[in-house]
């Protein structure tokens, strides 16, 4: 049997009750671009994360309850993803500033190899947990 060659993650779908309004949060509040021109009203988005395009589609039913950053506390399933930056600090600030609903206060994790990262929780819209995170890999 061949090796599969996994390369990267492509796109990450967020199925929602509004497209259109994790549209404009994704876009408007954290600053990303759309991949593919949106159109509003169609149900679907697709936004540039840089290495990762994130597709936004309408869903149906009741979206699960809201996740923890206690994750010993939370149901099995897919939990949350990060989106790194150079200075939490500033990035906390102006997320504050747009209005961004915070999960958690800043955390310090460190590893023994000397691998320490500074991380926040936050909520889209529709309760899916994000992290912003300042990583510091043992050199």
């Amino acid at each position: 049997m061949s090796p599969i060659q996994l390369k990267r993650i492509d796109n990450l779908d967020i199925l929602c009750a509004d497209a259109d309004l994790l549209a404009h949060f994704y876009t408007e509040v954290l600053g990303l671009t759309f991949f593919l021109p949106y159109e509003p009203g169609q149900g679907w988005a697709s936004i540039d994360a840089g290495n990762l395009t994130i597709y936004i589609f309408t869903g149906k039913g009741d979206h699960p309850p809201r996740r923890t950053p206690d994750n010993a506390n939370n149901l099995p399933g897919f939990d949350s993803f990060a989106f790194e930056v150079d200075d939490l600090d500033a990035a906390t600030a102006e997320l504050t500033n747009r209005g961004v609903e915070w999960a958690g206060e800043v955390t310090r994790w460190d590893h023994p190899n000397g691998t320490w990262y500074r991380y926040r929780p936050f909520y889209d819209p529709e309760g899916n947990m994000l992290y912003v995170t300042e990583p510091h890999k043992a050199g």
